[in-house]
């Protein structure tokens, strides 16, 4: 039952993800930011790993990635160089260079990328897979593996206490602890018992997860003076920083199963690299329009929701032309 359920709650699940950080990332620090934070990116992470496939080939494994990411990652980047360049004024030649540059070292701290600085995450991701891949090799019996996931887990946090400094290529820095959540979503996936866990009792766990997620998230916050964030590889307290993200994760699939089928959210979900990737180049955009119409600011609670509606309306919309182009032209 859940095997043939799978697509419709996945679909829902990465749709509620990518709804949650496009809205936080409107939100003030000072707002409640930190609560989508704590495991918002951690869930990408989760539900990519659901679909790890061993081809026994690498050669076949780096192609398949290569092509579900970088390709999309280097030509996104590239587009939204070229679109930083038109509309940025007074900027230096060095910068310029500087920027571009970033492109290729595809790690957005140390004010790189900033002409789309979330496409850290498939770059980031492509490590993960590529590790994950030698991991899973070496190591396929399910203790074995969780053992090393620990361990991975363990590495990766004290690599961000005392090498914070350190911003790696590709985002690797930050793949050392991001292959504990793709490798949970390999093996929750994997396990009947652990599926039928979560949808047996769906309708619990999302309301009780939820709401100590919120509880433990605001403890985290409020001990840490800032939010958990797997970019810049800040991730606080090391139990707190995984104890809110898989209370975040599963509550949210469990939220996911109780809807189970929903057309918009299902669309959404299948186009959630497209909508992470192009919406801060519609933020961008929206920031002119809200430059220009002063009395926004009286209405500046609902900003985050607007920001979001439109830029998820404005994505869909050209896409869905741009495919109607593609369908037209044979391309």
């Amino acid at each position: 039952m859940i095997n043939k359920e799978r697509i419709s709650w996945v679909d829902i699940a990465r749709a509620v993800g990518i709804i949650f950080v496009i809205y936080a990332h409107v939100l003030g620090s000072h707002d409640f930011r930190y609560l989508f934070y704590a495991f918002h990116i951690p869930f990408f992470f989760f539900l990519s790993g659901i679909f790890f496939k061993d081809y026994g080939s690498f050669r076949i494994f780096l192609k398949k990635s290569s092509r579900g990411l970088l390709v999309p990652y280097f030509i996104i980047a590239f587009i939204s160089y070229f679109l930083w360049i038109i509309g940025t004024a007074n900027l230096s030649s060095w910068e310029a260079v500087r920027q571009f540059l970033s492109i290729f070292y595809a790690n957005s701290n140390d004010n790189l990328m900033l002409f789309n600085d979330v496409l850290w995450f498939l770059p980031t991701l492509f490590i993960t897979r590529l590790c994950f891949f030698f991991i899973f090799k070496y190591f396929k019996k399910t203790e074995f593996l969780g053992g090393v996931l620990l361990s991975f887990s363990i590495f990766g946090y004290l690599f961000s206490i005392f090498a914070p400094w350190v911003k790696l290529p590709f985002g690797t820095e930050t793949a050392f602890s991001a292959i504990v959540f793709y490798g949970a979503g390999y093996l929750w996936y994997k396990s009947q018992k652990a599926k039928g866990f979560i949808f047996n009792n769906k309708k619990i766990i999302f309301p009780v997860f939820l709401f100590f997620m919120i509880i433990f998230s605001t403890i985290d916050f409020t001990v840490a003076g800032h939010q958990i964030d797997m970019r810049l590889n800040h991730l606080n307290n090391y139990f707190l920083f995984y104890m809110d993200a898989f209370l975040g994760i599963f509550s949210w699939i469990g939220f996911s199963m109780i809807l189970n089928k929903n057309r918009i959210l299902e669309v959404l979900g299948k186009n959630s690299l497209i909508l992470f990737a192009w919406h801060p180049v519609v933020f961008n955009y929206l920031r002119i329009i809200q430059g220009l119409i002063p009395t926004l600011e009286n209405i500046r609670a609902l900003i985050p929701a607007l920001y979001t509606l439109i830029s998820i309306s404005v994505i869909m919309f050209l896409n869905s032309f741009v495919k109607e182009i593609r369908l037209k032209t044979g391309v």
